[in-house]
């Protein structure tokens, strides 16, 4: 990344480092400020995010800055009801609402959209990798909580998570670089390296924003089998370059070209039944990738209408292994190093239309379509020294599978807002979606009978939306809606399990719920404080679930039954004087089964795997003048995570989450620089962030050990 190391190189003449946005200068005690307000798209219009009649969360540049979330998964632990249950570096799983189907990655539709602005980065059918994405040079994140099927589609059974970046300024010059040096207690140095260009080519007319980033994530696990330190090292390299075009006033595009290459080294797996970072692989769990992503949006806004259209084009290629040989062993009693390897890359093409109403009608429109074309190769091979000689065979590889999978989504959508008298409004949306599924596999192995199968499913969808909202105040909003989500049915791609045999059914069934909520948002004590809450019922049919074989613990989706969750939702922040801000979340959910299909290994009443029953964060800052132009600041953070299930089958399930962690944060702010001491994990908490069965091994991802280090702004 020599961009990157140029940009830091050029910015040391200044004198310092520096934060992104300028504090606020001193005020006397009657002009303690407001809360900031945040402009979100999260209903593909601009609004400010309190009069969005949804629960959302909106993290803008400042809040990131303040909490030291530099990636997306550690910006989700400051939201209530959202979690991230990681399977090691790039790889892992997001919930809201309790809406999980399994702790360990399969090859099912995520239950939760995932973009960098309008570009879904999942992978629409085996979201296997989800890139380490990293939150420099973005304007906020947005957490969209509940179903957004109608305008986001497929794929947002629980909500959606949108990365909106700064984009390229018109008129001004900008350069920025963000460093960070930090150390893990038992591990290694790691460091996270980011700069950004700005610079306008025609001014009022053409400019171009390039961002890069070089990260090293320092390993603290140890393997006791090869005698090898810190193995879950990994590094991202990527970047985005955005150009913007205005060719005349009222018409613009935006061109990205975004990209990223993730090498870990090996995952961050642990014994589950020992505190101790270690564990004793054969061979490295890993998942390498390489994301290219381009896309082009263009926009016209007339006096009676803003035209939309983005079209989008992700290269994916991945390159996975897992370790086989504890349950090769317990299987087979043969103890050499096997591995089952995934390769293969992923192309999805997408285009969407949208054609919008001005913002201040008394009625207002929106209508749009998409399409989207995913096609992926997958090779599989498991491969088990010894067998062929123990079977009498001639090859080690037990079963081997070349998959071709294609998605094709076609759907029509449309939004409609009637201010049926001031501050009442009714919203109704609907969204109208076709979905073709198709699979050609080639099944071999010395363990597998061979097969070719050819298989083509069809499904259709309609997922509506209901609200209505009332502004009794400009500062205070109560609401009500009933919305619906829906997730694609999969194809599996193993047919039978190696070692005994037993059949694997060959798709599983789509799945859809509705969302019934009531909320409140509202601002008091002139505009210091803001109180969100609501309280949800969501009724999910036909559940997704990810099952194991018997015994090779093989993943395949199948349909497990019905669930009901019931959740409440309280998010306060403060500003109680002149100095301070305070806040914090509070997340309780009730996710159980209420009906089991036939052949389900589950109970009606047991919990759904991936969500806490309770989940709450708390935060204080103190920011005080040290010179006339330079402010000092503390800022504590704690959060807590409550009992969490690896799988539907509580009974046999493996048990994680009961955990807190603490967060300190400090350092010295002025108009462009800043420094920052930090400590993440203060207490070296080990608690179990994640749990699951690695085939038929038990396996734990802990909090990672007490971390501190300095952080190093600077905006030129």
């Amino acid at each position: 990344m020599t961009f990157i190391w140029w940009l830091g190189i050029a910015s040391i003449p200044v004198g310092a480092w520096a934060r992104a946005s300028a504090t606020p200068r001193p005020r006397t005690a009657q002009q303690i400020p407001v809360l900031r307000e945040v402009v979100v798209t999260a209903t593909k219009r601009e609004v400010l995010s309190q009069d969005v009649p949804f629960a959302i969360t909106a993290l803008d540049q400042r809040a990131l800055l303040d909490r030291g979330a530099g990636s997306v998964d550690e910006a989700l632990d400051y939201v209530p009801a959202v979690n991230f249950t990681s399977n090691g570096a790039n790889s892992g799983t997001y919930s809201i609402r309790g809406i999980s189907t399994g702790g360990a990655v399969a090859n099912a539709q995520s239950p939760v959209a995932l973009y960098i602005d309008d570009i879904n980065i999942l992978d629409p059918t085996d979201p296997n990798v989800t890139m380490n994405l990293r939150l420099f040079d973005v304007s906020r994140v947005e957490v969209l909580e509940g179903p957004q099927g109608t305008l986001f589609g497929s794929g947002s059974l629980g909500g959606a998570i949108r990365i909106i970046t700064k984009k390229p300024e018109l008129r001004h010059y900008a350069f920025e670089t963000q460093d960070t040096v930090e150390d893990t207690k038992g591990g290694q140095l790691g460091y996270d390296l980011n700069a950004m260009a700005n610079l306008p080519l025609v001014k009022d007319r053409l400019a171009v924003r390039m961002v890069g980033y070089d990260q090293h994530y320092g390993g603290y696990v140890d393997n006791t089998r090869t005698g090898a330190s810190n193995v879950n090292h990994a590094t991202t390299r990527g970047g985005r370059v955005e150009l913007k075009w205005t060719p005349m006033r009222d018409l613009s595009f935006l061109g990205t070209v975004l990209g990223e290459d993730d090498s870990p080294n090996d995952s961050s797996y642990s014994f589950y039944d020992s505190h101790k970072y270690a564990w004793n692989g054969a061979v490295p769990n890993y998942n390498y990738s390489y994301t290219r992503i381009y896309s082009l949006k263009g926009a016209y806004h007339s006096r009676r209408m803003t035209a939309t259209s983005i079209t989008t084009y992700a290269d994916r290629s991945e390159f996975s292994v897992g370790d086989f040989t504890q349950t090769a062993y317990q299987l087979l009693g043969l103890n050499a190093p096997s591995p089952i390897t995934d390769a293969g890359p992923s192309r999805t093409f997408s285009q969407e239309l949208r054609l919008a109403s001005p913002q201040d009608r008394k009625f207002r429109w929106l209508i749009g379509a998409s399409y989207i074309d995913n096609r992926r190769t997958v090779l599989e091979n498991v491969i088990i020294p010894g067998t062929a000689a123990l079977f009498g065979g001639t090859s080690n590889d037990v079963s081997s599978a070349d998959t071709f999978g294609e998605t094709l989504e076609e759907a029509v959508y449309g939004d409609l807002s009637y201010d049926i008298i001031p501050h009442l409004t009714l919203t109704v949306g609907a969204r109208r979606s076709h979905d073709r599924l198709i699979e050609n596999q080639t099944i071999g192995g010395t363990l597998q009978n061979p097969s070719k199968s050819h298989v083509v499913t069809t499904e259709n969808s309609t997922t509506p939306r209901f609200n209505i909202s009332y502004h009794f105040t400009r500062n205070t909003m109560v609401y009500a809606q009933a919305a619906k989500g829906f997730r694609i049915g999969q194809i599996n791609t193993v047919r039978t399990d190696p070692v005994s045999g037993q059949l694997i059914p060959l798709a599983s069934n789509p799945d859809s719920l509705w969302n019934y909520e009531l909320g409140e948002k509202s601002y008091l004590l002139q505009r210091r404080l803001l109180i969100d809450a609501d309280v949800y019922y969501i009724d999910w049919r036909n559940i997704q679930l990810n099952a194991l074989t018997v015994p090779s613990g093989i993943n395949y989706i199948t349909n497990a039954g019905h669930a009901g969750i019931k959740g409440l939702e309280l998010d306060v922040q403060a500003r109680p004087a002149l100095h301070w801000s305070v806040g914090g979340s509070l997340a309780i959910t009730n996710a159980h089964l209420e009906s089991v299909s036939p052949g389900v290994a589950a109970t009606p009443g047991d919990r759904l795997p991936g969500s806490a029953p309770l989940s709450a964060t708390i935060y204080a800052q103190y920011t005080h003048p040290l010179t006339s132009r330079v402010d000092y600041f503390a800022r504590i953070d704690a959060r807590y995570v409550g009992k969490q299930y690896s799988n539907l089958d509580n009974a046999t399930s493996l048990v994680y989450g009961e955990y807190s962690q603490l967060n300190i944060r400090g350092g010295l702010r002025w108009s462009r620089y800043s420094l920052t001491a930090f400590v993440d994990n203060a207490t070296n908490g080990s608690g179990k962030i994640s749990a699951f069965d690695s085939f038929t091994v038990p396996v734990a991802i802990r909090q990672r050990p007490l971390t501190f280090g300095i952080k190093m702004d600077a905006r030129l």
